[in-house]
């Protein structure tokens, strides 16, 4: 009897080592996902990964909150609500210039961060650079185009828009989480493209939102084709240096495969409030045109399948209540508030009426109950010293009954 558990326990670790040689990659992030969550999953997490080169023009200016209109009693409430809510860091940033920041877990400004999903605006943002480039036509022609195994087949009716509005109609993958449930493989393995090049089309592009990592793997893909470039070059070339960010890196399917696209880039805490610039000017950075004139524009324009998503931008409006843990109590209080979503409540908000770009790092779990979206963002809009408030539907308030010192 001994000597059969001795073999089976041998049999059970020697199948054991196989199943995990065989895809390393995958066990390796799947064991690391036990034991924390995104965004402070263990730097081992990432690898391999890609360079995104950067030029790392410094760090921008800081001011006093009241040189930018901003109230410093509305910052440090801000910074009160977030730093009882698991926050890392909040930083606040007007016309270019830093007028607030607070660190909560020992890291700076320029301390490198995983911001989850923010990784998909970067996609959008890299679509618009490529149609000025003259590399992509338009964002209504299919993605067939550009992707040979699309043609002739159901997906030639998904277009560049339908997958950066999330509604590409591609099947997702099938819910579960034991190690070897297709959700499972597709958030970890080592194949990601491979399978999002083989998904058939299940509902009609453009009908209904589903984020899913395909839809931005895939723009990262028909940009390489566009292109001629890798992914990672490229937007090294046309966005990271010329708005001054330093290096960041791509996570990738392995050593030979993809860069992921719709998460897990690292970069600078910092480096985000420059595309947080970018967003609320236009595609100006410092003055200068960096995206297509009107490309920011259209980007935060809603999709029919969800009017509270643009080109992976959220919008605030319109606001319709949620009972989902986390969501905004209230409207934002500015009608042109939008922002990026990320693992840990992590949110990019900005306001392009009020050059104001607000960026809060943390580590809540999804389901946080105790977290309000629309918290921080009001209070620091509202303490902005030039808002004036958006008048009521069907009302015509007096502006100085809304807003103090009016």
């Amino acid at each position: 009897m001994r000597r059969a558990i001795l073999f089976l326990s041998i049999a059970l670790v020697l199948a054991i080592v196989v199943v995990v040689a065989r895809e390393p990659v995958f066990w390796k992030r799947y064991a690391l996902t036990t034991i924390h969550r995104a965004p402070h999953l263990h730097d081992a997490f990432y690898e391999p990964s890609e360079l995104i080169a950067g030029r790392d023009d410094g760090e921008p200016p800081r001011v006093q909150p009241e040189l930018e209109h901003l109230d410093a009693g509305s910052l440090r409430a801000a910074a009160e609500y977030a730093g009882a809510r698991q926050t890392d860091a909040l930083i606040v940033g007007r016309h270019g210039h830093i007028v607030f920041e607070q660190y909560w877990d020992g890291g700076r400004f320029d301390a490198v961060a995983d911001a989850d999903a923010f990784t998909a605006t970067i996609a959008a943002l890299a679509v618009g650079l490529a149609m000025r480039d003259r590399k992509i036509g338009v964002v209504s022609e299919p993605a067939a185009n550009y992707i040979d195994v699309f043609r002739g087949t159901p997906r030639d009716a998904v277009t560049l828009a339908d997958l950066l509005h999330s509604a590409s109609g591609l099947a997702p993958a099938e819910p579960g989480s034991s190690p070897w449930a297709a959700s499972q493989r597709e958030l970890y393995g080592a194949d990601l493209l491979t399978s999002c090049l083989s998904r058939e089309v299940v509902q009609g592009p453009g009908r209904r939102w589903l984020q899913q990592p395909c839809d931005s793997l895939l723009l990262a893909r028909l940009i390489e084709l566009a292109t001629h470039e890798r992914y990672a070059e490229y937007i090294s070339q046309v966005l990271w240096k010329p708005i001054g960010a330093a290096d960041a890196w791509l996570t990738r399917d392995d050593e030979a495969g993809a860069a992921w696209a719709h998460c897990c880039l690292r970069a600078r805490r910092g480096d985000w409030m420059r595309i947080g610039e970018l967003l609320v000017s236009d595609g100006h950075f410092q003055g200068e045109e960096v995206l297509p004139p009107g490309w920011v524009r259209e980007m935060l324009e809603p999709s029919k399948a969800n009017p509270n998503f643009g080109y992976q931008v959220w919008r605030g409006q319109p606001y319709v209540g949620s009972t989902v843990p986390g969501s905004p109590s209230e409207p934002y209080a500015a009608d042109d508030t939008y922002l990026l979503k990320g693992a840990g409540k992590s949110r990019l908000w900005f306001v392009p009426s009020l050059s104001l770009t607000i960026l809060r790092m943390g580590s809540n779990a999804d389901t946080d109950a105790d977290w309000d979206d629309s918290r921080i963002p009001n209070l620091i809009i509202r303490g902005a010293q030039d808002f004036v408030p958006p008048v009521p539907k069907g009302g015509s308030e007096d502006v100085r009954s809304l807003v103090p010192n009016h």
